[in-house]
């Protein structure tokens, strides 16, 4: 029998109360299957919480460019720059375009 206290709700108690614990493969939909396996049970279930039911978009950079710009800014070496903006998933090209945008918009102010 199943023990599920209406009054006190949330997926954590439900996921007691179904015993996923070690049946996750069999219980859990393939996507939160995948995010358990990755980040564990209660990061998965605290997205679960906050996300279910919307299409998470994870941009394949992790960093804005007009941070990796500011930190490149401060090299005063191209070759050095280009690192930094390599690390950032960006192109040296990209972030001195930045850079000279960023410029320009404070020089027309």
């Amino acid at each position: 029998m199943i023990d599920i206290d209406l009054d006190n709700l949330n997926e954590e108690n439900i996921y007691k109360a179904f015993n996923v614990d070690g049946n996750e493969s069999e219980a859990l939909n393939d996507s939160y299957l995948e995010l358990f396996e990755l980040i564990g049970r209660d990061a998965m279930l605290k997205l679960f919480k906050y996300f279910r039911g919307d299409k998470i978009d994870c941009p394949m950079r992790l960093y804005r460019p007009e941070f990796i710009a500011d930190l490149a800014k401060q090299a005063p070496d191209r070759r050095e720059r280009a690192k930094i903006a390599r690390a950032g998933g960006y192109t040296v090209k990209f972030i001195e375009s930045t850079l000279r945008k960023r410029r320009n918009d404070d020089e027309t102010e």
